[in-house]
């Protein structure tokens, strides 16, 4: 055992020579197994252990667990650190159950552990037996190839989620404040061995492990799995460990193809903003169904990166609406998962907060009086500017300035006092230039104006609230000026400072 412990630690170059590691000891029989073949290969490769137990204070054998744990690390001459977590506090929290909540807190407490003694290792006694068993869960409740790879050999610590823990900070085992996971990696060593060649190897090295009773409470549903299903399916493959194994590692590598792959694809169509992340639409239609799925799952997951249950309804909805219109350009909000929403808008698809605010178009919240002369800001980098301007007879600004939409020009003695506001429910103007009258909705689709935006975008009206200008982009037939005029108020979206 200890030479297939040593090769499997080298193909996977899961500890340095000479590294710190941390060692995640419950005094159960994996752990103890775990603990006692790095202890024994440690002098050749000139690791330094420490040992590390979280005392979970949810069963009488507890307490009598920790003092074992502290007695053999003494005797060993390795350090040890214990703690102790709320775990009924954490797991009072909807949603998370005691198994998960005493996951994240024994996580965190391995990590902040190796984070305080330096220590780039944290390793944990998960073996073949606990691999098939997570991957029939995650095939059972529904999962992709990330789920069905089980849990591979290493795994950087701070990708893990600890929202629970975030939650119930009281209850942490550590200060959540202080807590540094980046650069620590959590190693799985014992992946490759049956939990019987476990067991025999506690045997024949006279190691005394404590035994976990509620491994046998069958109401879990890991349990349930371990102890009355997996009898049945290795009654049908004896070799079930070894062939789950195997094919656990060979998507464990097709994983890895497929993320560096999906990374590129990344890096060409996302873009990420604070509160948003925009998917090039037209590059997104492009591409296979799964590298899509994969693309808005990833655009959801960085967004709420510690939302552990991404479901398949909240990536499908969208992916079936292109589908089934291939030349839709706008639409939504499509309701996801966690307050996110999505929005189609015609050269994006933007995966953002239901309250997102976007900052690269002019908004306004609520109504605002715009002085004459004056200003009002709408939103961090825009501002719509008034001031008086005069010209010569017959040499009108906008003669000069044919096609632009960034400015407009009002009779002097228009009503007033003027006021920006949002549009609002059949909100219609008479755009200059053009006959009849046209719905703020319809003008909005003409402009391609970002639907996500359309609610908060600012329209200009006067005192008898006569929609004055589609700000940006049309001038309405309430904005024109006589031909005779020589002076007026110029209106200017501005993203600098009104002169």
């Amino acid at each position: 055992m200890l030479a297939r412990l040593r090769q499997f630690i080298r193909r996977y170059q899961l500890i340095p020579p000479g590294a710190r590691v941390v060692v995640g000891v419950s005094g159960g029989p994996d752990s103890l197994a775990l603990l006692h073949g790095l202890y024994r290969l440690a002098p050749e490769q000139g690791w330094h252990l420490h040992v590390a137990h979280l005392h979970h204070g949810l069963r009488p054998e507890a307490e009598e667990e920790a003092h074992f744990v502290a007695e053999l690390a003494a005797a060993w001459d390795l350090g040890c650190t214990i703690e102790r977590a709320d775990i009924q506090a954490i797991a009072s929290r909807p949603g998370v159950s005691i198994e998960e909540a005493a996951r994240q807190a024994r996580y965190a407490f391995l990590g902040y552990t190796a984070q305080r003694l330096a220590a780039p290792v944290v390793a944990v006694g998960h073996h073949g037996d606990d691999q098939v068993e997570t991957m029939l869960m995650h095939l059972l409740r529904g999962s992709g190839l990330a789920g069905l790879r089980g849990m591979p050999p290493a795994v950087a610590l701070d990708r893990l989620r600890l929202n629970a823990l975030k939650r119930t900070p009281h209850a942490s085992p550590v200060p959540l404040d202080h807590l540094d996971l980046k650069g620590i990696q959590l190693i799985r060593p014992l992946l490759p061995f049956r939990r019987e060649e476990i067991l025999a190897y506690v045997r024949a090295q006279g190691l005394e492990p404590r035994w976990d009773l509620s491994n046998l409470d069958t109401t879990f549903f890991r349990n349930r799995l371990r102890h009355e299903i997996i009898p049945h399916l290795k009654a049908i493959n004896p070799r079930l460990t070894q062939t789950l194994a195997r094919t656990a590692f060979i998507l464990q590598g097709e994983y890895q193809v497929l993320e560096a792959h999906r990374q590129q694809l990344w890096e060409d169509l996302a873009r990420v903003e604070p509160g948003r992340v925009r998917l090039d639409l037209a590059g997104f239609r492009a591409l296979l169904l799964g590298d899509q799925r994969a693309l808005l799952r990833r655009a959801m997951q960085t967004l709420r990166p510690d939302h552990r249950n991404l479901g398949w309804e909240h990536s499908e909805r969208v992916l079936e609406l292109l589908a089934q219109d291939p030349q839709r350009a706008s639409g939504g909000p499509y309701v996801l998962t966690a307050g996110l929403v999505a929005y189609l808008s015609y050269t994006w698809l933007d995966v953002q907060e239901e309250d997102f605010r976007p900052s690269d178009v002019p908004q306004i919240l609520k109504p605002h009086p715009l002085p004459l002369p004056g200003e009002v800001p709408l939103g961090p980098r825009w501002r719509l500017c008034a001031r008086p301007v005069q010209w010569p007879p017959g040499q009108p600004p906008w003669a000069q300035d044919q096609g632009q939409t960034q400015r407009i020009w009002l009779p002097m003695d228009i009503p007033q006092p003027l006021q920006v506001r949002p549009r609002r429910p059949g909100d219609r103007m008479r755009p200059l230039g053009l006959p009849g009258e046209k719905s703020i909705k319809d003008l909005m689709n003409t402009y391609k104006i970002p639907r996500s935006a359309r609610p908060h975008w600012p329209l200009l009206v006067d005192a008898r609230d006569r929609i004055l200008w589609l700000v940006g982009h049309r001038a309405s037939a309430w904005a024109s000026l006589p031909p005779t005029a020589t002076r007026a108020w110029e209106i200017t979206l501005s993203q600098s400072t009104c002169p």
